[in-house]
């Protein structure tokens, strides 16, 4: 090892390191936890905070000055995160894997990516509205609206993700080629500023494009270039981790909450201490033990990604629908525990000024995102035990 990788490598900080980062950044997260809900996006000061704690550089290629450390270390600190604010382990989560689909791209795309600083962020889109990709000479020309770009206003670079009605391949393009469209007025994550990106006949050159059948077999151009173990496993498999981790932060913040509201309070008729009650001793400690096999199902899976990614080997496909079936589990079993908390509450939990409704709505909201729905899961999961035609 030359001295030069030998001080790169003392730079880069431990997992534990990492999760004490996060851990003393949540006093001031809970703090402008509802200035970034009024503001519909987070503070210059909140992202400031990340960049300096270097989380979104979990992922990054050390090439370009990251600390490529495990989807373990990403999801804890996300987790860590969201216990107290919702909308910032969201986007903190959407950072720290943008950066690593950013390494996925061919080498040229990421040079110009990170050409003039090692830390930046971006952001991406999916879901459209309309959009338009017509081939052109040397690339592409794309047009279109597209909706939820998290934290945005914070990217210097745009990743579109479905950049037509019959392709999925990503497209890259710069800040400067995109139109950004607050219509952001949302009852949950309303501080992750998951705003439109407008595009009119933008230009993409052909680099910077990645392909679909790679990024579902493991064989981008970029992961193949860095070789990290995450790098080598089909995108959608480490990827779809990243929102219950968030997810699971909001629980265990929510829970802290509802605990700590009930200590002192009487019932309205009793005079009975809330926490002297049986039935609300026994529902506590049912949402906390869920709390706890959430975590224990996603930290086992993130366990199995990491084996898989440095054996060099994909899993099975049962193996692969199984962690996705615990992903999408993971995020109905949160919902759950939001909606029994917020029945334990009371009234008085619903005041704007109380955390436990904006943790309540935040999670309401999360559980719908497009990746997470149970029923696909867990359809797809049936059909591959019993061994039945897939739809």
């Amino acid at each position: 090892m030359s001295t030069k990788q030998a001080a790169l490598q003392a730079e880069i900080p431990s997992h534990e390191e990492l999760i004490q980062r996060a851990q003393a950044l949540l006093p001031s997260l809970r703090e402008r936890s509802a200035e970034a809900e009024e503001n519909r996006r987070l503070s210059d000061e909140t992202v400031a905070e990340f960049r300096a704690a270097g989380f979104h550089k979990i992922l990054q290629p050390r090439r370009f000055g990251g600390y490529e450390l495990g989807i373990d270390t990403a999801a804890e600190v996300i987790r860590t995160l969201a216990t107290a604010c919702g909308s910032s382990g969201w986007v903190a989560n959407l950072f720290i894997l943008h950066n690593w689909q950013v390494s996925l791209f061919p080498m040229q795309v990421q040079e110009e990516y990170w050409a003039n600083s090692e830390d930046e962020v971006c952001s991406t889109a999916s879901f459209a509205i309309r959009s338009e990709m017509q081939v052109v000479e040397g690339g592409y020309r794309l047009s279109g609206r597209w909706k939820f770009s998290s934290g945005c206003d914070f990217a210097s670079w745009f990743m579109i993700m479905k950049p037509s009605p019959t392709c999925l391949d990503w497209l890259m393009l710069p800040r400067s080629e995109v139109t950004i469209e607050d219509d952001w007025f949302v009852s949950g994550l309303c501080g992750t500023g998951s705003k439109d990106l407008i595009l009119n006949d933008v230009f993409v050159p052909e680099h910077r494009r990645v392909s679909i059948k790679d990024l579902a077999a493991g064989t981008t151009p970029g992961g193949k270039a860095h070789g990290t173990p995450i790098s080598r496993l089909p995108f959608g498999l480490p990827a779809v981790w990243g929102i219950p981790a968030a997810l699971v932060g909001m629980a265990s913040g929510m829970a802290d909450a509802v605990r700590q509201t009930l200590i002192g309070k009487k019932a309205l008729f009793s005079g009975e201490l809330q926490v002297e009650r049986v039935a609300n001793q026994i529902k506590l400690t049912e949402v906390l033990a869920d709390i706890h096999a959430a975590e224990l199902v996603m930290r086992h899976r993130l366990s199995e990604l990491m084996k898989w990614g440095e054996a060099g080997a994909a899993p099975s496909k049962l193996e692969a629908l199984a962690s996705k079936r615990d992903a999408t589990y993971v995020a109905r079993l949160v919902g759950k525990v939001a909606n029994n908390l917020t029945l334990m509450a009371g009234a008085t939990s619903t005041y704007l000024a109380n955390p436990i409704q904006r943790f309540q709505r935040d999670i309401n909201s999360g559980v719908t995102h497009v990746s997470l729905v149970w029923e696909e899961a867990a359809e797809a999961y049936g059909k591959a035990v019993w061994e039945t035609p897939a739809s």
